[in-house]
């Protein structure tokens, strides 16, 4: 049997153009495959960077977390060191209402001693001759018995005298603190009250329905505010004592705190009271705003 070089040729040909189609399938297969690859590439470090990023991101919120709950911290420490001497203030203050009280209480035994003596002098004065009549039976002049009377007369008055100024340092120390332990909203023109805790030493004279204090005497009184907004909102509130106002505490920015103090003359009966000036839209007070009034 013979075979046909012409045809193999043929052939042989025809299958070098469909190896070659083949080679040139898989180059465009292989470009593709590379190009798949190259996306992949730049995929994945587009994310290693977005990854970066976002490792950052979470330190810089850990530090301001930390330096949030340093902040809380510093201010729970403060408002516990102020209850601490407030409280020693006013043991302090009974102990001396205490004191005053019997120094008084000795003071005026020894006037009413002072002051029957005084009228039984009066008494024996009140006869000029039988006073003559003494005087010369006790062998005493007028005169040493007018100085002897001046020098009685100027012990009693110096007595009155010191009397006054022991009644007059006897005082009615107060003090009173208000302080929030829920969020709660405000507005413009509102008053704040409904405070969550109440302390008050030496009488009850705020009212926490009203939020209004009415001072129990007339006297100098140290007003402190701490305001504590969460969410970032402005808010200000001012000090009014009656129609009068005395000094404003601001607070803007999310989780931190503002405070201010003011000294306030009053008399007695007049009221006292926080109102807010300005406040944005959803503006809440949180824990731990506070006030504080202080008799000085």
């Amino acid at each position: 049997m013979g075979v046909n070089i012409e045809q193999l040729t043929k052939k042989q040909k025809q299958n070098f153009k469909n190896l070659r189609k083949q080679m040139s399938e898989q180059d465009n297969k292989v470009m593709e495959l590379n190009k798949v690859i190259e996306s992949l590439k730049k995929t994945e470090t587009k994310s290693n960077k977005t990854q970066e990023k976002f490792s950052l991101d979470m330190k810089e919120y850990e530090n301001k977390f930390h330096k949030i709950n340093k902040d809380m911290q510093e201010h729970t420490d403060k408002t516990h060191s102020i209850t601490q001497e407030i409280k020693r203030l006013s043991d302090q203050m009974a102990a001396l209402q205490k004191e005053s009280s019997k120094n008084m209480l000795n003071t005026s035994t020894q006037l009413e001693k002072h002051s029957v003596i005084y009228k039984l002098l009066q008494q024996r004065l009140m006869p000029l001759d039988k006073m003559i009549q003494i005087f010369n039976q006790n062998l005493e002049t007028r005169e040493e018995r007018k100085t002897r009377v001046e020098n009685i007369e100027d012990a009693i008055s110096k007595l009155s005298k010191d009397l006054n100024l022991i009644e007059s340092r006897v005082c009615n120390r107060y003090a009173c603190q208000v302080q929030l332990a829920q969020p709660k909203p405000v507005s413009v023109g509102l008053i704040m009250s409904n405070f969550d805790e109440v302390r008050e030493y030496n009488g009850q004279h705020f009212n926490q329905t009203t939020g209004t204090f009415v001072s129990p005497h007339d006297g100098l009184y140290l007003v402190c505010v701490t305001l504590n907004e969460s969410e970032g909102k402005q808010i200000i509130v001012g000090v009014w004592a009656g129609d009068e106002w005395f000094t404003s505490i601001e607070v803007k920015c999310a989780n931190t705190s503002a405070a201010g103090s003011v000294v306030v003359d009053m008399k007695k009966g007049q009221e006292l009271y926080f109102q807010v000036f300005l406040a944005d839209q959803g503006a809440t007070l949180s824990w731990p705003s506070s006030c504080t009034i202080v008799s000085l």
